[in-house]
């Protein structure tokens, strides 16, 4: 039985375990997280949490709707059975009717041919050959890039994870869509909590002449290594920086039975940077409802 639980409602001691134990487990999915992104968020809940789904909620002008948090790419369904498609199909009629709008990313085990999903790109890279056999699949680009950042005399160092955001909103914050500076604070607090449970790392591009190039945070959760937020500044770009720090990862990590997450774009010049390392499109999917009345709807 599929219930609908309010988040005062929650025991969030069995969310954590379904989603710790899950065969499609993510760390977007644990209740500090979700509490942290989408603060009140509710729940889908089947019998005594063998599997759930988040219901990552808002209102305006009046009209309840669902959304995906920033910085929050994949939820969905969670659970230990194998075959997720028709449990999908239960979770999403199940989604309570007072969310007259629905436009959420659903995770890459919950295909369900009943429902019109739409793909989405995640390039992943597993890394638990050894680094000279992953570094043999990387792209010509990647590999220049790499040399060119060594020519460079480039080096890498352990960051603030506050360090990065700023940089990231420096240099990258406008090509991010909708992301204000309130976002960047919610981050700060989601990165202080991942750190403190040692899901998290941050790490510097530098060079003794120009300092800082690049930089990015990983989250790391069981067999996943999440490249979460990066950015390069104009110099970076043109050495390579980024090429070289995602690569010195690859380089401290290969051999262990994990796998590089990227999170994807639908961006040629991002995609291709993914590709480069020899990484493959392993989809998720995103589910759009509008339940609105049909003048709302227009108007929308």
């Amino acid at each position: 039985m599929i219930k609908h639980v309010t988040h005062n409602e929650l025991d969030k001691i069995k969310w954590d375990n379904c989603i710790d134990h899950a065969n499609n487990t993510l760390i977007y999915a644990y209740s500090w997280f979700l509490d942290v992104v989408s603060p009140n968020w509710e729940a889908l809940v089947y019998n005594d949490y063998e599997a759930v789904m988040p219901l990552t909620h808002k209102k305006k002008f009046l009209i309840n709707y669902l959304y995906q948090p920033f910085f929050t790419q994949q939820l969905g369904v969670f659970s230990r059975f194998e075959n997720q498609s028709e449990l999908t199909r239960s979770f999403l009629v199940s989604i309570p009717s007072k969310f007259k709008y629905v436009d959420v990313n659903l995770n890459e085990e919950n295909d369900c041919e009943s429902f019109e999903l739409k793909p989405r790109k995640n390039y992943v890279l597993p890394i638990d050959n050894d680094y000279k056999e992953i570094y043999s699949a990387y792209k010509d680009q990647a590999k220049r890039n790499i040399k060119k950042a060594k020519q460079e005399g480039v080096f890498l160092q352990a960051l603030p994870h506050k360090q990065v955001v700023d940089f990231y909103a420096k240099y990258k914050g406008k090509e991010t869509k909708g992301v204000k500076s309130n976002d960047y604070r919610t981050l700060k607090k989601l990165y202080k909590i991942c750190k403190k449970q040692n899901y998290l790392m941050a790490y510097g591009v530098f060079t003794k002449q120009h300092g800082l190039l690049a930089c990015a945070v990983f989250l790391m959760h069981k067999d996943r290594i999440i490249y979460h937020m990066g950015a390069a500044n104009p110099k970076g770009k043109s050495c390579g920086a980024m090429h070289y720090l995602i690569d010195a990862l690859i380089v401290q990590l290969a051999g262990k039975n994990m796998m590089v997450d990227f999170e994807g774009s639908e961006k040629e010049g991002i995609e291709r940077f993914y590709k480069s390392f020899g990484a493959f499109n392993k989809p998720y999917f995103k589910l759009k409802q509008n339940f609105l009345p049909r003048i709302i709807a227009w108007l929308k």
